[in-house]
């Protein structure tokens, strides 16, 4: 008890003093208390914490750069596992296929920042900008391994894979803090802002379509738990209507973003789980066949009467929408095209080796006055910054044909365990194993055709893989006809022994 009184009693006077003069000095102090507090919690569950956090929107606005919760936990639990692994206490789950082509993707990166002048990182008194990129990348790659430290208990599978996605509903959170008024803006200091720019476009009249970001992510996040804990069966279970319509209510909602390739990614995800469920084969395509031409129907009628939001995310359907909405979607696909052509242009310069991340302070302030002054298109910008709305360009302009052949082969790589886990996997993991790879395929594919940023997607494909080799407890492998045949005959043998 002495020892309680002479620790906790100055700690709780110390934090109290702090917390009454609030600032960023402040912020660190209490940032680092609270960890030193919270280390033991953890050592013990920084796996778990991980798998929960990683598709989360939190962030640690103490930290330089503000960097994402399942960044800093990425780390964390690297470290912790590497030291366990060091110590023989747990090794890493195996998956070889991943080894060699995450070791030519380092290779490539740091190859190409060494050459194009280093990382620069301007929060930590970096001369230049673009050094983050470089972090999030680095932190995906050691991100994948923490999560192959450990295997998730059979018992705890589904429970822990419905978290890993469900907690992508966070991007919401910001949304929610602007709609909520001044009082609930404490809530930026966990989640970003950046969400919540849509709205406030809206409410200052520079945009008239209230668009809530947040939903987009937040709708593909609830619709991917849905499908870990029914799938497509259980949601259309006749005997349980409340999962259909909360089904429904998820899809309907992520709208209110006003993303096209929201609805597309989402269309994916289900086609594809529609397919490794099996529902093709049996009377569900019926069923779905007409409960999408019943949709589609209400949509070519309804349309032009749905808010301007969701007009503008089914406005590259065939169907009839606001003029102000179509406008505007138009004008953010000529805004894409035009910076596409000049990139396009560039592609030669950096074919052999990349560009980078790196970006001069200076020029990025010139480039934003001229934009101001109307000298520079509104597109120079993004064009700076590596921001190209395209996937394959994200890759090719910062890291050239290398890094295009690195990735390719991580993506290769990935869908091999994800198949194989799939396919080989146990019985009770099936729909997880299904759900998971649906994800994973649906996000190549929207990443090459319809929206991609390599830098901050790694981490999703990363971790749907390092996802499915801890849950399955590595790699399944197809069963040799000797293992084979041993396994089917061992009961008749028990049975003999009168076991």
């Amino acid at each position: 008890m002495l020892a309680v009184y002479l620790f906790a009693v100055p700690l709780a006077l110390i934090l109290g003093f702090l917390a009454t003069s609030p600032g960023e000095v402040t912020f660190m102090l209490v940032g680092i208390l609270v960890f030193c507090l919270a280390l033991p919690l953890i050592l013990k569950w920084h796996h778990g914490l991980l798998v929960i956090f990683w598709s989360s929107a939190f962030g640690l606005f103490f930290l330089p750069g503000q960097p994402s919760l399942w960044l800093v936990l990425a780390a964390l639990s690297f470290g912790v596992s590497f030291l366990d692994y060091v110590m023989g206490r747990r090794p890493f789950l195996p998956a070889p296929e991943m080894i060699r082509p995450l070791i030519f993707l380092v290779l490539v990166v740091l190859g190409t920042a060494w050459y194009r002048g280093g990382v620069g990182i301007k929060a930590l008194g970096g001369a230049a900008n673009g050094g983050k990129n470089y972090v999030y990348i680095f932190a995906a790659i050691f991100g994948y391994f923490a999560l192959t430290a450990g295997q998730i208990a059979l018992n705890k599978s589904r429970r822990m894979a419905g978290l890993y996605f469900l907690s992508g509903t966070s991007f919401a959170l910001s949304n929610l803090a602007y709609a909520l008024g001044p009082a609930f803006y404490v809530f930026y200091y966990l989640v970003p802002s950046d969400a919540a720019i849509g709205q406030a476009a809206s409410d200052f009249g520079v945009n008239d379509i209230d668009r809530i970001q947040g939903l987009g992510e937040a709708g593909v996040a609830a619709f991917c738990f849905l499908l870990v804990m029914y799938g497509i069966r259980g949601l259309f279970n006749v005997l349980k209507p409340w999962r259909f319509s909360f089904l429904c209510l998820v899809v309907g909602v992520s709208f209110f973003s006003g993303f096209r390739s929201i609805l597309v990614l989402l269309a994916l995800i289900f086609a594809f789980q529609f397919y490794f469920e099996g529902l093709f084969r049996t009377r569900m395509v019926l069923v779905m066949g007409g409960l999408f031409t019943c949709l589609f129907l209400s949509v070519i009628l309804f349309s032009s009467q749905m808010p301007l939001s969701v007009q503008r995310a089914i406005s590259f359907l065939p169907v009839s929408v606001d003029s102000s909405v179509r406008a505007d979607a138009m004008g953010s696909t000529d805004w894409r095209m035009q910076m596409w052509s000049i990139v396009w242009r560039e592609v030669p310069k950096y074919f052999i080796v990349g560009k980078g991340y790196s970006i001069d302070p200076t020029e990025m302030f010139l480039t934003q006055e001229a934009i101001k002054g109307g000298i520079l298109g509104s597109y120079e910008e993004a064009l700076l910054a590596g921001d190209y709305h395209s996937g394959p360009l994200s890759i090719l302009i910062p890291f050239g044909i290398f890094g295009v052949l690195a990735f390719l082969w991580v993506l290769y790589a990935g869908f091999r365990v994800l198949y194989s886990n799939y396919q080989y996997g146990d019985d009770k993991l099936r729909r997880i194993n299904s759900v998971i790879l649906s994800y994973y395929l649906a996000y190549v594919v929207s990443f090459f055709f319809v929206f991609g940023a390599f830098n901050s997607q790694l981490c999703v494909f990363l971790g749907a893989v390092g996802l499915s080799v801890s849950l399955n407890g590595g790699v399944q492998r197809k069963p040799s006809r000797a293992q084979w045949t041993r396994t089917s005959k061992q009961p008749a043998f028990a049975k003999e022994l009168g076991a």
